[in-house]
């Protein structure tokens, strides 16, 4: 049996604080706890906490070591659309552009974008596309 029970937090070094505290707030729409301009943010969707820290000096790239990408479950393919929406309104790159049925997965439903420091971030949701309706795109492993 692990010695650990969870995530905790998970911990963002970022190149725009203010940036990536509105990706999460505007878009997400995580909450606020604190927020110290230049330093720091601390905010949660209610279950997971994430600290953003003004520290990153060069985008993220999956490529190097360290975060592949924050994935997030939501409710529904129709939230999913909603913050889709959302996401290109504020010109967010998305990956495989927009939402998909993830290939290597089996048939999960998501969304792959990248914040303002260029860290990956998937949306997914349970549901599965049983009409076929939604395109087919690569999974986690899939970076471009």
């Amino acid at each position: 049996m692990a010695m650990t029970a969870g995530v905790n937090h998970v911990g963002l070094s970022v190149t725009d604080l203010a940036a990536s505290k509105d990706f999460f707030v505007n878009i997400l729409e995580f909450d606020v706890l604190r927020y110290d301009e230049g330093d720091r943010a601390y905010i949660t969707d209610g279950t997971t906490m994430i600290t953003l820290w003004q520290t990153a000096e060069r985008e993220a790239d999956v490529k190097t070591a360290g975060m592949h990408h924050l994935a997030f479950q939501v409710e529904s393919v129709a939230v999913l659309r909603e913050i889709e929406a959302r996401m290109k309104q504020k010109n967010v790159r998305l990956q495989f552009d927009g939402i998909g049925v993830r290939g290597q997965e089996g048939g999960n439903i998501a969304l792959f974008c990248y914040e303002p420091s260029g860290i990956r971030i998937e949306l997914a949701t349970s549901e599965k596309d049983l009409a076929g309706e939604i395109p087919i795109i690569g999974g986690c492993g899939v970076v471009d």
